[in-house]
């Protein structure tokens, strides 16, 4: 079979398996946080759950850890996968502040609004787990680890497993932002009926989000590259998912357009990123070409 056409199978499965779980969600009434996670969590799973059903339907069996990009040895790569996020959730947050005339607040100090205005006694709750240290070390590590295990093998297992293994044959930039805009339209009913990222502003958000992919993308698929598995993509994803919280409580006003990773100050920070890589790309070329 084609890789167009293993391409084609891939992606409708991943759609039908993913939207399916959001428009059912939607469909039953689910409405409660909790259970929104719990629908969320279905829809993360469709790429992954597409990916090993085309892997096994359409690899030989001794190429199929490499198809979906399951390289276990790591390298320098899966540390820089995990400092560059946290390098750009700060700069998000610097670009905010610069630009929008917000103020930073102590994490810890949001921390503490959110619980009270949940209805919380917050004198129940030790004062070390409300303070900034605390929170950002949890948040930097231990959400990071967590969310970096479940994004592998949900979302990137599809993205920049089985799909980079289909793609990466095209080019760097092509395979990027080809991914990029598509995985960006798959968090579209996400977006639209339960308010990922831009709970205000979901039917601009929808298409808001498509670039804001389309830049990620690029860093994730150098990655994913450099770092030569699905799991440096995964460890990326989850700083980025354990972080993107923080973001927006580091800011006095994060609203739209300025809400923390995914507003202006995120684009910023992803423009520059891009930016570097390149620059990294024009060099390599240069340097092989003398």
């Amino acid at each position: 079979m084609s890789v167009r056409n293993k391409a084609i199978i891939f992606l409708v499965l991943s759609f039908a398996l993913s939207w399916g779980a959001v428009f059912g969600g939607w469909a039953a009434g689910v409405r409660e946080q909790a259970l929104v996670g719990a629908v969320l969590m279905a829809m993360m799973s469709g790429p992954a759950i597409a990916a090993l059903i085309c892997t096994f339907a359409f690899e030989p069996k001794g190429a199929r850890l490499a198809a979906l990009g399951l390289h276990w040895t790591p390298n320098l790569w899966w540390l820089i996968a995990w400092a560059g996020v946290v390098a750009i959730a700060g700069a998000s947050v610097l670009l905010s502040i610069l630009f929008s005339g917000q103020s930073f607040v102590p994490i810890g100090d949001a921390a503490r609004a959110a619980a009270e205005a949940q209805g919380q006694d917050v004198s129940q709750i030790p004062a070390f787990a409300l303070s900034t240290e605390f929170i950002f070390v949890m948040a930097l590590f231990v959400g990071a680890l967590i969310n970096a295990v479940i994004l592998t093998f949900t979302e990137e297992l599809g993205w920049r497993g089985y799909l980079h293994h289909l793609w990466r044959g095209g080019g760097f930039w092509r395979t990027s932002v080809n991914t990029g805009a598509i995985w960006g339209v798959w968090h579209a009913p996400a977006i639209l009926l339960y308010g990922l990222n831009y709970p205000e502003n979901a039917e601009i958000g929808v298409f808001i989000f498509i670039f804001y992919c389309v830049l990620l993308s690029v860093l994730m698929t150098f990655i994913r590259d450099r770092g030569g598995s699905v799991i440096a993509a995964g460890i990326a994803h989850g700083t980025f998912n354990a972080l993107g919280g923080l973001t927006v409580g580091s800011l006095s006003n994060p609203v739209f357009p300025w809400n923390g990773i995914v507003g202006v100050g995120g684009f910023l920070a992803l423009g520059l990123g891009v930016l570097c890589v390149y620059l990294l790309k024009r060099r390599e070329a240069t340097l092989s070409q003398a």
